[in-house]
């Protein structure tokens, strides 16, 4: 109810830049709070593409703000497309998890780290074996 669409539209370079920014600057301080933990790349990576997103706190945080003119209108109506937008993103995220998985392998900044390594989302499985070899097997709702 608050988002201003015309605005956002007229204004769609600086929102899809800011996310873009959002997203990679998060995912990458995560994946570095997460390795300086012990975790292997791979994991960090994944967990800093999980909690890439604004957070829905954002929106009360905005809105206090704007209510005691911290921020001025245009900078509030921007803050809020790119925190709703960020939030819009994260299932295509998700979605880009395999595909992240099978780069990292292909370009060994990833190490397999058992014999067989299953990573997937709903019905899709990325199985890496450890012959260097990459199947990508979509399982239906019917298979088992």
């Amino acid at each position: 109810m608050l988002i201003n669409v015309h605005f956002l539209w007229n204004h769609v370079d600086i929102l899809l830049a800011a996310v873009i920014l959002v997203i990679t600057i998060k995912t990458f301080i995560v994946s570095i709070v997460v390795k300086g933990f012990g975790y292997n790349n791979k994991t960090s990576l994944l967990v800093g593409m999980s909690l890439a997103q604004i957070g829905e706190f954002a929106f009360v945080l905005l809105s206090r703000a704007s209510s005691i003119h911290l921020i001025e209108g245009k900078l509030y109506l921007l803050l809020l497309g790119t925190t709703a937008l960020s939030l819009v993103t994260t299932p295509l995220l998700f979605k880009m998890i395999p595909a992240v998985v099978h780069l990292g392998v292909l370009l060994r900044w990833f190490s397999v780290d058992s014999n067989q390594v299953e990573l997937g989302l709903k019905g899709e499985v990325l199985r890496i074996d450890s012959g260097k070899r990459i199947n990508l097997i979509i399982q239906g709702p019917h298979d088992s």
